[in-house]
């Protein structure tokens, strides 16, 4: 199951991006993750993960596709796709048809809720439980950038789009930054296809009703 506990931890990283980005257009009442129509954004990572990712999505995040290409420090490697359909996440190594992940994001529910309030001090406050708060502006690849810092940790975001992240995670720094991005451009709908030769198990999240999946991780790896 170790493809599972990997796509699960690169999970919560994109969950955590949604709560610093996500965006509501009240005039057309319309869910908006990014400012971002589309766009096509290459990553690499450094530190605890070695690799690179490329993230396509269209329809303002709405449906993206997330193609991971890493390995930790343990040598263990993180290769497979996560697709996004709205609240609906795929989670999936081509190589391992029959370990498919489907959960819903109840993330997506709470930002909903809360994005008739002020989403700026929703996005600070969201930053202060990961130990930072907003320092200005800071720019990265040439984009003015919202900068947020504590206690060694830093994350930029433009429009919504994490650009670059360096935090202290689980006892190893990691950094996550953007290589190359391009905005407003046709993405093939190719990346948001759904494989049918892959077997999909259903999995709530945290915290969510029926999620029991404790004994699907090793018991060295339990805390």
């Amino acid at each position: 199951m170790n493809c599972i506990k990997h796509f699960f931890a690169m999970s919560l990283c994109l969950f955590i991006t949604l709560l610093m980005a996500n965006q509501l257009n009240a005039q057309v009442d319309k869910f908006r993750i990014f400012q971002i129509e589309s766009g096509i954004i290459e990553y690499k990572y450094s530190g605890t993960e070695v690799g690179k990712s490329i993230h396509y999505f269209d329809n303002y995040g709405n449906r993206s596709a997330v193609n991971l290409d890493k390995k930790n420090q343990d040598g263990e490697v993180n290769n497979g796709w996560i697709i996004s359909y709205g609240e609906y996440q795929y989670m999936f190594d081509p190589s391992k048809p029959n370990e498919g992940v489907k959960l819903k994001n109840p993330i997506i529910e709470w930002l909903k809720e809360t994005s008739g309030g002020d989403m700026e001090k929703f996005t600070e406050e969201t930053c202060s439980r990961l130990g930072m708060k907003k320092e200005g502006t800071e720019k990265f690849l040439g984009k003015e950038c919202i900068a947020y810092k504590g206690g060694g940790d830093k994350m930029l975001t433009w429009n919504g789009i994490m650009m670059l992240m360096d935090v202290d995670y689980g006892g190893g720094r990691t950094r996550q930054e953007v290589t190359s991005i391009k905005v407003n451009v046709p993405v093939d709908p190719k990346y948001f296809e759904i494989p049918k030769n892959i077997k999909f198990s259903d999995l709530p999240f945290f915290g969510t009703e029926g999620y029991e999946y404790e004994d699907d991780y090793d018991e060295d790896e339990e805390e």
